[in-house]
Parts: C-alpha cells; sequence; structure tokens
C-alpha cells in the first residue's frame, strides 16, 4: 500500500468486500477476472457484458452478488417473441380506462437494482429503446412520464455477439466484457462437480454499497493515469482497435473503483489493467489489448499476464494429446512440466523489481502455474497407468 493508502476507517469498510472478492473466487473457479472486474463495475454503477456458452456459470456468479450485496434482483431470458411485458411490467387495465398507457412495474426491471438478461441481444425493437434509456440514463418512461430507476448493475449475457447496426448501442453500454469459456483446469472442475452450489455467505448491507460508491467516486485521478490512458487510446487506435468516446468517458470510473479496490485514495497507470476487458469488440482482440494496455500501464504485470496465457495454453495442448502415443505424450508432458518450471522462475525475477500491487500479481500467476503443473503431473500419471494418483 502506497503513501496514497486510505484511512483506516474506509479500510474497515474495505474488509467486506475483499472477503466477498475471496470467497467468489473460491466458488468460482477460473473467474478471477471476471469477479474483479464485476466488482469494480458495481462500484462505478456500470455494466458487463458475460459472453460464452451457456453452462458456464453466468448466472450463478450475477446471483451471487446480488445477494451479497442484499440487493433487489431481476433475471430474464429473452427470446425472438419476447415483449416488453417481460421486462417492464404489463399493461395496467385500470390505467387504460382512463385512457392511459401504463405499466405495473412491481418486481420488473425497472425496480431493480441488480439484473441478469440472458441472450440479450436477442431484444428486440419494441424493447431495445426502453433498455437503452434504463442502462444509461437509468430512466423508464411509463405513460410518458420519467421514472427514475434504482439500477446499479445490469449484467447481459450471450452466445454470440450481436449481428446488426441496431443492437451496437446496446453492445456499446457494456463497458467491460468478458469471454467466460468452460473450465480448462481438472482441479477447477473437480471444486466445481463435487461442491455444492455456487453462491456466497458474505453479506455486504446495500447502503454499505453505497457508501463503498461514494468513496470510489472520490478516488483522486492523477495527471499520470489520464496520460498513461491517452497513450492507450492512440495505441489501440493504431492497431484498429476503436471504442467509442462514451466508453473512454466511463472508463475512468471503473479505474476509480479499481484503485479503491486496492486501497489506495488516488489512480496510477497500473489501475488502467482493468480496462482491458473494456477495449475489445471481439474476444480475439482482447491479447493485443491486453499487451498494448500492459505495456503502457504495468510492464510487470503485462509481462505475467503473457506468461500465465503460455502456461494456459500449454496445459490445454497436452490436455488434447492422447496418452495412447506412449513416446510422444511423454515427451509433450516432460515439456511442459519443464515450461512451468521456466515460467515460476520468470515471475519470481520479475518480483524483484515489481511494486505492491504487480508483485500480488505476479503471485497469483505463480499459484495458478503451480496448479497447472500438479493438475499435469496428476494427469500424466494416471493417463500412463502408473498409479497413486487420487
Amino acid at each position: 500500500m502506497t503513501q496514497n493508502a486510505i484511512s483506516t476507517s474506509a479500510a474497515a469498510a474495505l474488509a467486506p468486500l475483499h472477503q466477498l472478492r475471496q470467497e467468489l473466487n473460491a466458488r468460482f473457479p477460473e473467474r478471477r477476472e471476471v469477479i474483479e472486474g464485476a466488482l469494480c463495475a458495481v462500484l462505478a454503477g456500470e455494466h458487463v457484458l458475460l459472453l460464452g456458452p451457456p453452462g458456464t456459470a453466468k448466472s450463478a456468479l450475477v446471483r451471487a452478488l446480488a445477494q451479497a450485496f442484499g440487493g433487489s434482483y431481476f433475471e430474464r431470458l429473452l427470446t425472438k417473441f419476447s415483449t416488453p411485458e417481460e421486462l417492464f411490467g404489463p399493461i395496467s387495465l385500470r390505467a387504460l380506462e382512463q385512457d392511459r398507457y401504463a405499466r405495473v412495474v412491481t418486481g420488473k426491471l425497472p425496480e431493480a437494482q441488480f439484473a441478469f438478461v440472458d441472450e440479450v441481444f436477442k431484444a428486440n425493437s419494441a424493447i431495445l429503446n426502453s433498455l437503452l434509456a434504463a442502462m444509461n440514463e437509468r430512466l423508464f418512461h411509463n405513460d410518458g412520464a420519467p421514472l427514475t430507476m434504482p439500477l446499479v448493475s445490469l449484467f447481459g449475457a450471450s452466445n454470440e455477439l450481436p449481428d446488426g447496426k441496431e443492437l451496437e448501442a446496446l453492445f456499446d453500454r457494456f463497458l467491460l466484457r468478458f469471454d467466460v469459456q468452460y473450465l480448462r483446469r481438472p482441479a477447477s472442475f473437480r471444486t466445481v462437480v463435487t461442491g455444492p452450489e455456487p453462491g456466497v455467505a458474505t453479506g455486504f448491507p446495500f447502503q454499505a454499497l453505497l457508501d463503498a460508491q461514494a468513496a470510489a467516486a472520490s478516488v483522486t485521478v492523477t495527471d499520470a493515469t489520464v496520460d498513461a490512458l491517452v497513450a492507450v487510446r492512440d495505441a489501440c487506435t493504431a492497431e484498429g482497435i476503436v471504442a467509442s468516446d462514451r466508453r473512454w468517458k466511463k472508463s475512468l470510473r471503473v479505474v476509480q473503483a479499481h484503485a479503491f479496490l486496492s486501497g489506495e485514495l488516488a489512480t496510477t497507470p497500473e489501475d488502467l489493467l482493468v480496462l482491458v476487458d473494456a477495449l475489445w469488440r471481439e474476444p480475439k482482440e482482447r491479447p493485443k489489448v491486453a499487451r498494448l494496455v500492459g505495456e503502457l500501464a504495468d510492464p510487470v504485470s503485462a509481462k505475467a499476464a503473457e506468461i500465465l496465457d503460455a502456461a494456459r495454453e500449454t496445459a490445454a495442448k497436452v490436455a488434447g494429446l492422447r496418452s495412447s502415443d506412449r513416446k510422444a505424450y511423454i515427451a509433450s508432458a516432460a515439456q511442459a512440466l519443464d515450461d512451468f518450471k521456466a515460467q515460476q522462475v520468470r515471475l519470481v525475477e520479475l518480483a524483484r523489481g515489481a511494486g505492491p500491487r504487480a508483485k500480488a500479481t505476479l503471485a497469483d500467476a505463480g499459484q495458478e502455474i503451480a496448479q497447472l503443473h500438479s493438475d499435469l503431473a496428476r494427469s500424466v500419471t494416471r493417463g500412463l497407468g502408473l498409479g497413486g494418483a487420487r
């Protein structure tokens, strides 16, 4: 923690958030980036898109967050036949008798503090305009009267990217976007299939969340952070990665939230790392964005992410081999184990000149690579029928 460290009272207010983050990471393995980003989004009052196949615990994670914060929660799966009534409530028959066209919004999206809309890009034109206003202005126009919504964050999910220009505005409303895929590591899979249904025990009163949001919004955005943000934007533009001015403007709120979660009163360029998942348009762009942001914001953490991605790729490659070709399998596995050892050594070397937050990132990467090493060793032993693996 730097000389900008927050006060003792503010640190005490952060404790439940840190506990919640730890519990979510335990309950939802391999979702560290999503959890970190989701917490920052909630603190900043921004929206999150979870992109990926069904059955990856997207809705379970959102429910756990809403439960932890004690906020009112609304959830809906959209189809191409969905109607506005499903999200915004049925037409009031009593109002119709008075020549008014008003909806009964009780228990619907206009009253929710947290919302999850699955298959969000199935929203048709009848739903789209109201959804856009709800997300951007927190307003729902009911019989012409603007109704202020208490919405903190809306989480959307989809199996695919939006198709058609009419959905671009909706896509742009999601400041943070995450590519959520099936679990890679055997240890993670074991944890999920043998553990209880995902949820959290940590309680965080809603008023405490509002206080934390105010504290996050008061974090000072330093000139160094803005200079780094401008450099990131220029680098992304040069690589053909373009984000709207609205996204860049709102991104600083998430950066403030990231600094607050780290216990700081002022931002630093390394807080820009949270924007890696705010700038890509397609998942395939993420590695390039991570490299550009990392080089300018926090080279040490960027290098750690690069090493970790290489380790994950190595583990996935070996997992796809057949143990029937014993010689090739042993050779590939042995090379992978050597790679893991070399990667851990590189992380230790990077840590020597790293700051406190970068060291924490390096430690997390080291732990995951150590787990990948352990998982692979166990898998090889089992695959070759050598026994002793449990």
